[in-house]
């Protein structure tokens, strides 16, 4: 599992460097999250999880999505999950886009020292505008991995670092010369006054370097960054 891991962090970090050639737009952005879990039996939990993003220098809000899942604990190293997710997005034109998705997970996991590593790969189906978009009908599949080095001394406050990235297996309407088109890097910290209570703050950048701008008459390739400022907090009933 350690050379497994380190392929997966020298991959992770040699990703960024595939770009395209356009220059790219800035953002800054926040992001609020809530997360809610039930532990079923000792290895089964259902879980519930909200998004809200407000972007164009955190001013707008565009963007919510609602993911209900499970999660299964295989054993200590390795978790399973498996959830859908309704998003709602707006677009430029002020409108917005219903996407549904649904994914599955695989999380390898291994302390040492007072570190815990993660490493989470996901396989990600999606559709948007089912009803409204010619190619709606047309799912697009991602992989998206993404390893965690948390600091575990205390319980009560633990950093961490994290980096995640997305790579397109199937996108039916547009030709990608490249198949990786967003890398995320994370810093943050815990905050946990209880054991079924847990705060976060973090900072995220995110560097769409291969996204794609689709009109009716051209599709264009328009890098991004943002700058995020993020808030979480989680229950456990």
């Amino acid at each position: 599992m350690k050379t497994y891991l380190a392929f997966l962090l020298l991959f992770a970090f040699a990703c960024p460097f595939v770009r395209a050639q356009s220059l790219p737009l800035n953002d800054g952005e926040v992001w609020e999250n809530i997360y809610l879990e039930k532990n079923i039996t000792k290895r089964l939990l259902v879980r519930l999880n909200e998004e809200g993003r407000v972007v164009n220098n955190a001013t707008n809000p565009n963007f919510a999505y609602l993911d209900i899942g499970l999660n299964y604990k295989l054993n200590k190293h390795i978790h399973l999950s498996l959830a859908y997710v309704l998003t709602e997005k707006q677009q430029k034109t002020e409108t917005f886009t219903t996407r549904h998705q649904a994914y599955a997970t695989i999380t390898l996991r291994k302390k040492l020292f007072q570190f815990m590593f993660n490493n989470r790969s996901m396989i990600q189906w999606q559709v948007q505008d089912v009803y409204s978009s010619a190619t709606g009908k047309f799912p697009e599949y991602y992989f998206r991995n993404k390893v965690s080095i948390t600091y575990e001394k205390q319980f009560r406050f633990q950093p961490y670092v994290a980096e995640e990235v997305y790579c397109y297996l199937n996108q039916p309407y547009v030709h990608w010369q490249y198949k990786f088109n967003r890398v995320r890097y994370f810093a943050g910290i815990y905050y946990h006054p209880n054991m079924i209570n847990e705060f976060e703050i973090y900072y995220l950048f995110e560097n769409n370097f291969n996204q794609v701008n689709i009109s009716p008459n051209k599709v264009a390739i328009n890098p991004q960054n943002n700058y995020i400022l993020g808030l979480g907090y989680a229950h456990t009933f």
